[in-house]
């Protein structure tokens, strides 16, 4: 296994597990973070709220982090090694818009600002709107995934063309 094979599995798995983390994360707030909170009182129920939010903004700039980071190493390894549909890097940048929406919506309902706060007094709505943006990011990078790829030619003949590893 070479170095530049081993980077690119760490960069998908990276990838993968910060979307598997956020995606998640934003899945409980909504189905169980908020429904409970909304049988406490109102003191209780901020200073919780509180709590969770300082925990989980450090994760959410984690998983943004690794995603922006990782995804934008894994579609720059792909479209240097393979000649690509001419749909790929349109699709890409509608994916990467939605990505940039749902960054901007997880790091105001996790943050400290007064535009934070505006935004979580409609909360249900953020989540529900990143929910449904995050399986259409998910959906595109399966379209993303499965694409024709042709490898883009070796300059050494002799060097084989493996597949195997692609991104």
């Amino acid at each position: 296994m070479d170095g530049e094979y081993l980077l690119g599995l760490v960069a998908r798995w990276l990838h993968i597990l910060a979307a598997i983390t956020a995606v998640g994360g934003t899945i409980f707030a909504r189905a169980v973070v908020f429904p409970t909170l909304d049988g406490l009182p109102a003191d209780e129920r901020s200073r919780l709220h509180a709590a969770m939010r300082a925990r989980w903004s450090i994760i959410v700039a984690a998983a943004i982090g690794f995603l922006i980071i990782s995804g934008l190493y894994n579609v720059g390894i792909t479209s240097i090694r393979f000649r690509l549909p001419r749909w790929y890097m349109p699709l890409f940048g509608v994916k990467f818009l939605m990505a940039l929406v749902i960054f901007a919506v997880a790091s105001l309902l996790s943050g400290k600002t007064p535009a934070a706060d505006n935004l979580r007094k409609n909360a249900r709505f953020w989540l529900n709107l990143n929910i449904v943006l995050a399986v259409c990011v998910v959906c595109i990078s399966g379209v993303l995934r499965t694409a024709e790829r042709i490898p883009k030619q070796s300059s050494d003949p002799a060097a084989p063309q493996d597949n195997s590893g692609q991104m």
